[in-house]
């Protein structure tokens, strides 16, 4: 790949600590998965060699564990790969250059691995609290980090607002519920630290884009649905967190759909998610609770949900806007178009199509703003 001189001056601006840190975390995951598929063939072989009903069964479940793993070691190489080159080129060019960055803040005292990146207006508001606007980052549920989503986030605080980009762990070592545990744990801290950090939490925006829209929609239903927020043991400072507004890009909302949609390793992904269980294999009452299009309510905050033209799974985004439409949900549609209108597209800054997204979105946490001050 040939840089420009003002692409290298990007690459050099990098957080090298922890990017490095982040590359040794991949690969050493990567490792520990390619070990457990080792003893796993071992011990399969010796159950092969046995006799009997029960150890062939057994056999039959190492042979299934074997397979994921090997998938999943396939699908994560393509997650590194995708995320370093996108960490190196595109994702993070075009972020806000006026704001204040503090990255790598624990808010889980029992878990040393999760952290929340903060951003905030370099000039902070005379007068008031801050605005908070929390940050879900995607990847399959398998990958990704707030540090590389830097341009969507930044841009979002130097619109005035306290960004909380949150890193709440992969699957399948987090599976579902524990994604969304970490994530209301992480709102939890917020909350106890909110005099401190002088912002206000009585309500507030949550974004994702991908994997981590589809935790963005579980919180919007959490938020609005009690039936849907008793299925989870969530942190008692964040159980009754108020959602003021939610903002989508390229979400899942309903596993079962992103199988049929033709999405690249979409088994693997939701089977990561999942804990290693295939999505067909789930209970009927479990495939709904972790698809949030069954929990929608009249009451599900306002939503800017983006689409784009060349995203195999954007007939999701048009299913949920038709579900909430039909249940006077204010919502707000944004399809991409063109060429470079691809899967979770507004992430990045690099594209007009972004750009223009970006704007519109400010404008829709705008006027949620406008109207609760009103």
């Amino acid at each position: 790949m040939c840089y420009t001189e003002s692409m290298k001056k990007k690459l050099r601006g990098q957080d090298e600590k922890s990017f490095r840190e982040k590359y040794a975390q991949l690969r050493s995951r990567q490792a520990r998965f390619h070990a457990e598929l080792k003893k796993a063939a071992a011990e399969r072989r010796e159950l092969l060699r046995q006799s009997g009903a029960k150890a062939k069964a057994g056999a039959k479940k190492l042979g299934k564990k074997i397979a994921f793993s090997l998938k999943y070691t396939y699908a994560l190489g393509g997650r590194l790969r995708n995320e370093i080159v996108g960490m190196l080129t595109v994702y993070n060019l075009g972020a806000a250059v006026f704001v204040r960055k503090k990255r790598h803040v624990r808010f889980d005292e029992n878990d040393r691995r999760l952290y929340l990146n903060i951003y905030r207006p370099l000039r902070a508001a005379k007068t008031g609290k801050e605005k908070v606007f929390v940050y879900i980052h995607g990847g399959g549920w398998m990958g990704g980090w707030p540090e590389s989503r830097e341009a969507f986030t930044t841009r979002i605080a130097a619109a005035g607002y306290f960004v909380a980009s949150i890193y709440y762990g992969e699957a399948p070592r987090y599976a579902h519920p524990k994604m969304i545990r970490n994530i209301y744990t992480a709102l939890g801290w917020l909350r106890e630290h909110a005099q401190q950090l002088n912002i206000d939490m009585s309500s507030v925006f949550v974004g994702g884009e991908s994997a981590g829209a589809h935790l963005a929609a579980m919180a919007g239903c959490i938020a609005t649905d009690p039936e849907y927020a008793a299925r989870f043991d969530l942190d008692e400072r964040a159980k009754e967190q108020k959602i003021a507004g939610l903002v989508l890009n390229c979400g899942v909302y309903d596993l079962e759909e992103v199988l049929r949609s033709g999405f690249k390793r979409a088994d693997i992904y939701t089977q990561a998610y999942c804990g290693g269980t295939p999505l067909k294999e789930l209970s009927e009452e479990k495939k709904r609770e972790v698809s949030p299009i069954y929990w929608l309510t009249e009451n599900f905050p306002p939503t800017f949900a983006i689409s784009a033209e060349n995203d195999k799974l954007a007939l999701l985004t048009f299913d949920l806007v038709d579900r909430l439409r039909a249940l006077n949900v204010p919502v707000t549609h944004f399809h991409g178009e063109g060429r470079f209108a691809v899967h979770a597209f507004a992430v990045t800054m690099a594209l007009k199509e972004s750009r223009r997204a970006m704007r519109q979105i400010r404008a829709f946490l705008s006027d949620l703003s406008g109207r609760k001050k009103s």
